[in-house]
């Protein structure tokens, strides 16, 4: 809400312009909960009572609702820069900028918007895999369970809400390779090109392929797993054997930086039986090929030359992984 006394003909108080800067801050800086972006270099400094609001003063209000807006995909219908004839400058009468309540009420809702130019994506920041042979073979069996967990590490709790809140995403890419034709096999083959990868933002968690369920993102975690998604098997053509097998992804609250990530891959699938010939037999029950879990993160990285973006990359307040299991 714009103060009393901001209007044409009237003086911008020292208040005023506190108020205009703390409702930025509020979205660029540390914030709160789902707001707040963490960026310490686009924080507006609060004046005393009584100063003079000059035009440096403007321009730093007017630099940091222009980034806020650049990286959420938020069209600022207030002078940006220099290149606006009506951008504050030394020595000119400080004017009424009549979008300025719009746009920071624009922004303050727009806070979870995320332009996608602004995001990049760090592939294969870490990974596991490993190959499954036959019982016949020596080497790892899969005939039941198989676990992955992965710690997502972020400097603080801060750190861990700015990358979030600033449209960040943890992705995990799983796939599995056949090393045979067997119809078992090949069905997880199938499940894991059905899912594609799967997303986990600030509230929800997504999926690129079209089946299984997703679940809840990262405001919705605790200290305890909790499913964020699952997929059933028989992708392969095979439900009736293979219907039982279930890929799931829980997540939980590691502390106050860190979020911990468990794959579990379910082969529930028993081997069938019978006689033939008055000679009993026992068909496959086995999972061979190569299986690997791959973590990619999207984050905000606002490439602009004058290095004053939004960017909560991996470098810096961005998470790094470290392995709690490996396949």
């Amino acid at each position: 809400m714009a103060p009393q006394s901001y209007f044409l003909g009237g003086k911008i108080r020292a208040s005023d312009y506190n108020g205009f800067a703390d409702d930025i801050n509020e979205i660029v800086g540390i914030g709160a909960g789902d707001s707040g972006y963490g960026q310490s270099h686009l924080v507006i400094p609060n004046v005393a009572s009584g100063v003079k609001i000059n035009a440096s003063h403007m321009q730093l209000l007017l630099t940091a609702l222009k980034f806020a807006g650049r990286h959420q995909g938020t069209t600022i219908l207030s002078p940006e820069d220099t290149s606006d004839p009506d951008f504050p400058t030394a020595g000119r009468l400080i004017e009424l900028i009549p979008n300025l309540t719009t746009d920071i009420t624009n922004v303050r809702s727009n806070k979870l918007n995320f332009d996608i130019v602004m995001m990049t994506v760090a592939q294969n920041v870490i990974s596991s895999s490993k190959t499954y042979v036959p019982p016949t073979q020596t080497g790892d069996i899969w005939d039941s369970q198989v676990t992955y967990e992965v710690s997502a590490i972020f400097i603080d709790e801060d750190s861990r809400r700015h990358f979030f809140n600033s449209g960040g995403e943890i992705r995990l890419d799983t796939n599995f390779t056949a090393s045979g034709t067997d119809s078992q096999s090949l069905d997880w083959e199938a499940m894991f090109n059905a899912v594609g990868m799967v997303k986990m933002s600030h509230n929800i968690t997504d999926v690129t392929g079209s089946t299984g369920t997703p679940g809840g993102g990262f405001t919705g975690l605790t200290s305890t797993y909790s499913k964020i998604y699952e997929k059933s098997g028989g992708d392969g053509g095979y439900s009736s054997y293979y219907g039982n097998n279930k890929y799931e992804i829980k997540a939980r609250l590691n502390g106050t930086n860190a979020i911990d990530f468990k794959l579990d891959f379910y082969d529930t699938h028993t081997a069938d039986t019978g006689f033939y010939g008055g000679v009993p037999w026992t068909g496959q029950d086995y999972v061979a090929g190569t299986l690997t879990a791959q973590v990619d993160i999207q984050y905000a990285n606002d490439t602009d030359p004058s290095g004053l973006g939004v960017v909560v990359d991996p470098a810096g307040p961005g998470p790094t992984f470290s392995h709690i299991s490996e396949l």
